[in-house]
């Protein structure tokens, strides 16, 4: 229900768990187990009395339920200063600089021979680099927050 969220959420740093298929009671466990602030766009699990920390989600596109999210979170600000250390879109794992020559076995040539500023995601092992996605990107969050 909300995947794409997902990695976007990611890619700003949040600590993004998500399941393709998961029963609605054992969603509830793990957010109440990990204190976790449950998001759904399903008004039935935001109104059962199971789960007290949740964001119930309207939009039916991305940018408008990363919008609805980042009000609701109040406490996100942007201020251009802080330095946003995201998360592979993958697994959530955490993402660590990586030495080029460390990586050049999980890369392409191309990228290998054209990009000096790796990250590699400690839990899957996925490399990331600053490719032409990353202003597109860049661009998507700035219209997101311009228009917040």
């Amino acid at each position: 229900m909300l995947g794409s969220l997902s990695k976007w959420l990611r890619i700003l740093g949040f600590d993004t768990l998500y399941f393709r298929e998961i029963d609605d009671n054992e969603l509830i466990r793990i957010a109440k187990q990990e204190e976790r602030i449950l998001l759904t766009r399903d008004s039935g699990i935001a109104g059962s009395r199971k789960i007290n920390s949740y964001i119930l989600l309207k939009s039916n596109d991305t940018a408008g339920q990363l919008k609805e999210l980042l009000k609701a979170l109040k406490n996100f600000t942007s201020t251009g200063t802080e330095e946003i250390m995201p998360r592979c879109t993958e697994c959530n794992g955490e993402l660590l600089s990586a030495d080029r020559e460390a990586v050049s076995n999980d890369i392409p040539e191309y990228v290998f021979l054209n990009f000096n500023s790796f990250f590699k995601c400690m839990d899957c092992g996925k490399v990331y680099w600053e490719g032409s996605h990353k202003k597109m990107i860049d661009a998507k969050i700035g219209s997101i927050l311009k228009e917040m």
